[in-house]
């Protein structure tokens, strides 16, 4: 019966001990940014070490949650922050890139991690960015206080 007991706790110990390696992120460059990957992502590739973060926290700029109420973020605190731009929940704003999207309030890093440089910046009360492909078409995305406000694009018929 305790050889029995003793394998259970082998398996136990083995089956938990894999758990730290699956959860590990990594940072490398890539065309001048940094970029996180579950596996290493290149030669440069450095491990992370990630302490817990609360429900609803922001990886971005430090978590601004209140514990003592739901988890939910606080809204005086997002007020109050010296951010023009309106917040974007870091999960949304991942997925939102990964998708090559763009939403108001985004930052212009947020839109070169999303659609890259742009072909040429226009400055003035507001700001331009223009992306020009080879098959003529074109996109526009428009910033204010370094917040998107309007995109759009011109795409020639066939």
């Amino acid at each position: 019966m305790e050889a029995t007991m003793l394998k259970r706790i082998c398996v136990f110990l083995l089956a938990t001990a894999s758990f730290p390696a699956a959860s590990a992120i990594y940072q490398c460059e890539s065309n001048g940014q940094k970029v996180f990957s579950d596996q290493p992502c290149g030669n440069d590739a450095k491990s992370v070490e990630v302490n817990p973060v609360t429900i609803g926290g922001r990886l971005d700029s430090g978590t601004d949650v209140d514990l003592g109420r739901s988890g939910q973020t606080k809204p005086e605190r997002r007020a109050k922050s010296n951010e023009d731009c309106p917040y974007i929940n870091s999960t949304d704003l991942r997925r939102y890139i990964i998708k090559k999207t763009l939403v108001k309030g985004m930052k212009p890093a947020d839109v070169r991690k999303a659609w890259g440089t742009p072909s040429s910046i226009s400055t003035g009360r507001t700001t331009q960015w223009a992306y020009h492909f080879d098959d003529y078409s074109s996109r526009y995305v428009y910033f204010r206080n370094g917040c998107v406000t309007n995109w759009n694009g011109y795409f020639p018929q066939d």
